[in-house]
């Protein structure tokens, strides 16, 4: 079943967080439009991407200074109501705004809810700089793979078996 779908003209509130320890978290993009909350699921690599993205945006365009950044922790209650498949951005350098589309991942055949919003350059580089932080918080790489160091005793994909 699919989740349901919003088209907000601007956001007051847009963050990303993640709930549980290093190696079992889920993370979330949240945003505010009105006294609406929408909290989606995500990949911890959809935010690295993400953030990645945007600071290519910024570094290309002649987007204002970053300010003072907002509180970013996430809002109670954080119940996803969807996950997020495809994130998709587009910047408008005359409006110095944002426009961000989501599609939820769903099974093959059925209709996948959608997202729609706008968001201004203080608000994306303030998610851009939260979310690298958030993604570095998380286990460190393995100096092998690249892949996230597992706690639980697994062994490193490049080492073959060997130890």
């Amino acid at each position: 079943m699919a989740g349901t779908s919003f088209d907000y003209p601007s956001v007051s509130r847009i963050t990303a967080g993640a709930v549980g320890e290093p190696g079992k978290r889920a993370f979330f993009l949240q945003l505010r439009a009105g006294g609406t909350l929408v909290s989606l699921a995500v990949e911890k690599e959809q935010l690295r991407v993400l953030a990645a993205r945007l600071e290519e945006v910024f570094t290309e365009v002649s987007a204002p200074a970053a300010g003072k950044m907002p509180d970013m922790s996430l809002e109670p209650p954080v119940d996803s109501a969807w996950r997020v498949g495809l994130i998709s951005l587009s910047y408008d350098e005359g409006a110095q705004d944002f426009e961000i589309s989501l599609v939820e991942l769903v099974e093959e055949g059925d209709d996948p809810a959608t997202g729609h919003f706008h968001a201004t350059v203080s608000q994306m580089q303030a998610l851009a700089h939260h979310a690298l932080e958030l993604v570095a918080a998380g286990r460190p790489p393995c100096p092998m793979c690249g892949g996230p160091i597992d706690h639980d005793g697994g062994v490193c994909p490049r080492l073959n078996g060997h130890h």
